[in-house]
Parts: structure tokens; C-alpha cells; sequence
């Protein structure tokens, strides 16, 4: 058989005409190839003895005889089910795969690019038994029998010659995120157009996303609802880079794809990046938010779409964030899996995304729109970050010695409980620690806070500390706005540790031991 010396589609990053899911999909394709080339290292063995050349920006494919022939084995061999029917890409490491990982792409993809009963084929609803925390758990899933994907050279081929079309491809949300036909008697004017060439890179943009579940904290969550996914479109400039960067993302475990900000689905995208201050990195992404409409609505709809840049400093203290703070809980209630959600983690990583102290809306998010008090509870699970956050800010000198001023005062105005308490008793330290966050909620401007710290002060008696730096800390406090110092406040009350004897909230205790609400994370 002779082969093809000119290639039969070439691709490249640089090309003008090209979109970022474009050079997602042909991220994907690179990826794919790179594992087929493992799988079948000698192009005798490929269909039309397919063969390609790839570098870091530009993708030629090679073949010889029939063009259905070629890209047909081609689809088959990257769209794969497996014995399960689950969704497998050969592009990602699937040998690597957790279950429970096979799962949530499988889950993600027909969520996202197979939303349509015309683009797969469905088989009886199955059940498969996870292990998580030691304990097996039950879980329901959709196999599939058929999808689109494995199948779509025919579309990209004449049907007479059997070769490469060379007019445009009409196509829709499936094979593009976001094309969609809003209704039947519109649905020649809403689909949209590519080249052939395009139109088969675009199938392959499933391998380079990845997609994450937004909870939100005030929610119900013993009402199930259904699954809100975000899926992280990456910007691309180098197709090794970016495969590199989604293959290590095998290495995060299912339950920390659950977030409640869509800033943080863009910065876990790139937390496994090795970066070093001196580096000049920065990346871009896109996030797209699907959800259901309504109860009524059997697909989901892109409710938002959101642009994130990420430099070094961004995504390094995202990092520190990442490796103080608390991670997401798995555990099992009553045979099924649930998921405690990180709230604050997600409340930092929006600040740092959107240039802003990490802890700059944590007053609007923590007191006046958190009216039960969850994502309290959840900083105080967290003191020990929050500690660190704190040495660590910018404004550290001020920042502490406030913060020391208040926690002495709070470990005076505890002592005084402790003495009061009856021996064999526990002293109600949490109530107390709850009172004075209550009692901070009420500091509404300037005047209702200094008489709040002033009287503060005051209960915390004799008070070595703020008589050795009194100079200093009145100087802050003339210094520094009362917004900031009350938001100081709230930090120092978060991040005292009491004596563990007297309490059982310390950074080490489980989210249970904490009280903290659960998120169920049930299939629909």
C-alpha cells in the first residue's frame, strides 16, 4: 500500500481562524494520538497505515486509500465503551482510573456533549458498588451503548467518493459547546459551521475538559437537586504543556471536584502547575456553568460563562490555600456517598481570581448573606489556614498584632468562664465564641464598632499584651479602616484554638465532630 506524502489534515495552534475550543479539540486529538502511538506503534497495524506527525503547536494526519476507512478506526479506537458502558477516551490514562473517577467523566460527558437522546443510545439503568473510606457504597449510573462520537466519520466524508468533505459541516452543542438548537422550527438557522477539519478536532475537546459540581452552601441539601457541572475550557499555546497538565489531573481524587465557586473549578485546573516566583507564568481559561433551567427541563443550558487569568502569584497562594486548609470530607451516610464541601477555600480562591485580599469578602459572605451560620462554622474548621493565611498576609505586622491583641483578650474573657464553670462540667466555650461573632454582626458603621472593640477590650481585663504594644495597636486602629479591623476581628475569633480539654473545635477534628452540613452526592 503506498502512503500519503502530503498530509490529508493539518492543524496548528497559530492559525487565525481558529477559537479556543478549537485548539482545545486539537489538544485532544494530540493527546489521543500520543496513546494510540504506545497502543500501536507500527502504522502497518492502522487502518490506510495511518500515521502522523506531531510537535508542540501542529498536528499533520497521514494516510493512504479510503478516507472513511482511516478516520472510521481512527473515532473507534479514540471513543471507546468499556465492559461497564462507560465513556472511554483513549486519550486519557485509563488504566490509571479509580471507578468512582470513570464515573464522574462518564457522567460529565453525557451531561455536557451528549445532552440529546439523538447523539447516544442508553442501556437499562446500572448499578455498581464504590469503595470509599473502607465502605462499600451502592451507585447508580446510565451506561451507554452508542455515542456519537464513535461513529461521526461519516459525517466528515462524502458519501459517494468515501473521502474528506471539502464544503463546510453544520453541527450542534453536542460537538460544540454551547451551539444549541433553542427550538425545532429555528434549528436550521441556530447550528453552526466549520471546516471538516475543524469539525473533527472539535470531537475531541471531551479529553482536555474536566468538569466539576458547584454547590451552593445556603442551599437545602437534603432536597436533591439536580447535578450543577463546570466545565474548564483551558487556553492553549503548546500542545505537550497542556496534555502533560490534564494527565495530571488524574491524581485528583473525585471528592475534590466539588467546589462552590467557579473560580475555584478554573485554579484546581492548573494547582498541580510547578511554579516558582521567578517564573514567567501566566494561563487563561474559560468556565462554563450547565445547569437545568427548571424542574421540567430534561437538558442543560450554559447558564454562565467566566474568563480566568491566572498568574504565579494567583496560583501559588492558591497552592499554600490548598495545602492548610481543609480538604473536602467523603464519607457514608446511610449507604450512600456524601461530600462536605470546603465552602471557604472556594470564598478565597474568588477573591485571589478576582485581584482582591483573600479575605475580602468574607464579612458579606460569612455574616450578612450566611444567616445560619454554616460558613462559620466552617472558617473555625479551618483556623488553622486562617492562622496561617493571616502570618502570611501583607499586611502581617498589623495584621498580628491585632490579632494578638484580641486573642489575648479572648483567652482572658475565657478564663473567667472556665473559673466560673462547676468542676466535672464542660465550659460553654463554643456559646461564648458564638456570642462575640453575634455580637460583631451588630457593628453596622464606624461607631458601633469601636464601642463593640472598646467594650471588648474592656472584658478582657488586664491584658499584658495590649499594655506592652499600646502604642502600636491604637496606631492601627487610627491607622487601618474599621471594615478591615472588623473583618480582623472575624479572622481572630475564627483562628483561636481554645484548650482542646475544655473544647473539641480544633483544625483536627472531622467536619462531623464539627456539625457541618453534607452535601449529597447521589447520581440523579
Amino acid at each position: 500500500m503506498i502512503v500519503a506524502t502530503q498530509p490529508k489534515i493539518s492543524l496548528s495552534l497559530d492559525a487565525s481562524d481558529t477559537t479556543i475550543m478549537h485548539r482545545v479539540g486539537m489538544t485532544g486529538l494530540y493527546m489521543t494520538l500520543k496513546r494510540l502511538e504506545q497502543k500501536f506503534p507500527d502504522s502497518r497495524n492502522r487502518a490506510g497505515h495511518l500515521s502522523w506527525l506531531l510537535t508542540p503547536d501542529t498536528i499533520e494526519l497521514f494516510w493512504a486509500g479510503s478516507d472513511v476507512v482511516a478516520l472510521s478506526w481512527l473515532m473507534q479506537e479514540s471513543f471507546q465503551l468499556d465492559d461497564r458502558g462507560l465513556i472511554q477516551l483513549a486519550g486519557l490514562e485509563n488504566d490509571a482510573m479509580e471507578l468512582e473517577q470513570k464515573i464522574h467523566i462518564h457522567e460529565g460527558i453525557c451531561a455536557i456533549f451528549l445532552r440529546h437522546n439523538k447523539f447516544y443510545k442508553a442501556g437499562n439503568q446500572a448499578k455498581t458498588k464504590l469503595t470509599v473510606e473502607s465502605q462499600e457504597v451502592e451507585y447508580q449510573y446510565k451506561p451507554l451503548l452508542w455515542y456519537a462520537h464513535q461513529t461521526f466519520a461519516q459525517h466528515l466524508c462524502e458519501i459517494n467518493t468515501q473521502q474528506l468533505k471539502q464544503d463546510y459541516l453544520q453541527f450542534t452543542s453536542w460537538l460544540y459547546l454551547g451551539g444549541v438548537v433553542r427550538h425545532a422550527m429555528l434549528e436550521k438557522v441556530t447550528k453552526l459551521e466549520a471546516k471538516p477539519e475543524y469539525a473533527f478536532a472539535l470531537l475531541f475537546v471531551p479529553v482536555v475538559c474536566h468538569y466539576w459540581l458547584l454547590h451552593f452552601p445556603s442551599e437545602d441539601l437534603k432536597e436533591r437537586k439536580p447535578h450543577r457541572y463546570l466545565v474548564v475550557i483551558p487556553e492553549v499555546n503548546n500542545f505537550e504543556e497542556a496534555s502533560q497538565r490534564r494527565w495530571r489531573l488524574q491524581q485528583l481524587a473525585v471528592k475534590q471536584l466539588h467546589v462552590s465557586s467557579i473560580e475555584e473549578a478554573g485554579l484546581l485546573y492548573y494547582s498541580l502547575d510547578e511554579v516558582q516566583q521567578d517564573d514567567n507564568y501566566y494561563q487563561a481559561c474559560q468556565v462554563w456553568l450547565y445547569e437545568k433551567m427548571n424542574k421540567m427541563s430534561h437538558q442543560r443550558t450554559v447558564m454562565s460563562i467566566k474568563e480566568i487569568d491566572i498568574d504565579k502569584d494567583i496560583l501559588i497562594t492558591y497552592q499554600v490555600v490548598q495545602q492548610q486548609f481543609q480538604p473536602n470530607y467523603q464519607h457514608i451516610n446511610s449507604k450512600k456517598n456524601l461530600i462536605t464541601v470546603n465552602s471557604i477555600r472556594s470564598l478565597i480562591a474568588e477573591n485571589l481570581v478576582r485581584g482582591l485580599p483573600w479575605w475580602s469578602n468574607f464579612w458579606e459572605k460569612l455574616i450578612v448573606e450566611d444567616s445560619k451560620g454554616y460558613l462559620f462554622k466552617q472558617l473555625l474548621y479551618n483556623r488553622r489556614g486562617v492562622k496561617f493565611m493571616v502570618e502570611g498576609s501583607e499586611q502581617k505586622e498589623k495584621c498580628l498584632t491585632f490579632v494578638n491583641v484580641f486573642q489575648h483578650a479572648m483567652s482572658v474573657y475565657f478564663a473567667k468562664v472556665y473559673a466560673k464553670t462547676d468542676k466535672g462540667k464542660e465550659a460553654p466555650i463554643e456559646k461564648r465564641v458564638e456570642r462575640l461573632r453575634a455580637e460583631l454582626n451588630c457593628c453596622y458603621d464606624e461607631l458601633s464598632f469601636q464601642q463593640y472593640l472598646a467594650d471588648f477590650l474592656a472584658r478582657g481585663g488586664l491584658n499584658e499584651y495590649f499594655y506592652e504594644n499600646k502604642d502600636r495597636v491604637l496606631l492601627i486602629i487610627e491607622e487601618v479602616s474599621w471594615k478591615k479591623l472588623r473583618v480582623w476581628s472575624l479572622l481572630a475569633i475564627a483562628s483561636y484554638k481554645p484548650k482542646e480539654k475544655h473544647t473539641n473545635t480544633n483544625e483536627n477534628s472531622s467536619p462531623d465532630t464539627q456539625k457541618l452540613e453534607g452535601v449529597n452526592d447521589e447520581s440523579e
